[in-house]
């Protein structure tokens, strides 16, 4: 399991593993049933996540594109709207060292304190060059993602909020990193029991990628399966069908009944079958 997570927090994007498929199905061999909670053998260390949460609770982090990856600041280009502020040196070597400390953090699994190292030069850059510069909403985007990598999901929250309302504030509404925090959020919300909140949330991040993306995109095909499962882990079966056997149809015609994703979503339908056929007999 270290292995995994070792591999995943790796600094060249190349070594690291290709997709989320790749990363399910190497946890798969430590995966619960559905529904039934892991044993005290199957714990990690204190403060770090369950290693079983991906099947168990489908919002863990498990995104595909819409969290920072650990190792430096997401590659964004100047924003809409926002004028570049020439960076001090000091404060751009500040910055440098702070995510190179927080990385090392990650690699040992300290998720806290590698939020706090982040945490120690956000003020000073915001003051420098303001709250929404693309150096410092880059910053609080890295210890968000953080926070929720760690399971602090009611201090990611208010993050993700706040980040997501300030990339509106610059490239619009419907931009692609307003709508990524947005999930980000649902997410949050849906670990911390907000489900129709959530839920509310990721449809209404759906239905901005349908109106300007495939409706089997990248993003469009995660949101409808984090929707799904997030029902089926909340017992709404026919709902989740609802949602689930479209899904799968278009996984089929678009990744292949081979691909890792519409498997897994196929065998999610067949715990949906299996129980609404228990329950009309």
């Amino acid at each position: 399991m270290g292995d995994v997570c070792l591999h995943l927090l790796r600094k060249a994007p190349e070594a690291r593993p290709a997709d989320t498929q790749e990363v399910y199905a190497r946890l798969l061999p430590f995966l619960p049933p559905p529904g039934q909670e892991p044993g005290t053998a199957d714990a990690g260390p204190g403060g770090a996540p369950d290693p079983t949460g991906v099947f168990r609770r489908p919002f863990a982090p498990r995104a595909r594109a819409q969290a920072p990856a650990p190792g430096g600041p997401a590659p964004t280009a100047v924003l809409p709207g926002a004028q570049p502020v020439p960076v001090p040196a000091r404060l751009r070597e500040d910055i440098k060292e702070a995510y190179a400390h927080s990385d090392a953090l990650l690699e040992e699994e300290r998720f806290a304190q590698a939020a706090e190292v982040l945490g120690e030069v956000i003020e000073p850059a915001a003051l420098a060059l303001g709250s929404e510069s693309r150096q410092v909403l880059a910053l609080r985007r890295q210890r968000a993602a953080i926070r929720l990598l760690g399971g602090d999901y009611r201090a990611a929250l208010p993050e993700f909020d706040v980040l997501a309302d300030a990339y509106a504030r610059i490239a619009g509404p419907t931009g692609e990193q307003a709508r990524a925090c947005r999930a980000q959020a649902a997410r949050c919300r849906a670990e911390l029991g907000q489900v129709t909140d959530a839920l509310a949330a990721l449809q209404g991040v759906l239905n901005v990628v349908r109106a300007v993306d495939s409706d089997v995109s990248e993003e469009a095909v995660e949101l409808r399966h984090n929707i799904g499962m997030l029902l089926l882990a909340q017992g709404r079966t026919v709902e989740a069908r609802q949602v689930l056997e479209p899904l799968h149809q278009d996984m089929c015609m678009v990744f292949g009944p081979e691909d890792e994703m519409t498997v897994e979503i196929a065998e999610a339908l067949a715990v949906i079958r299996l129980d609404l056929d228990g329950s009309a007999s």
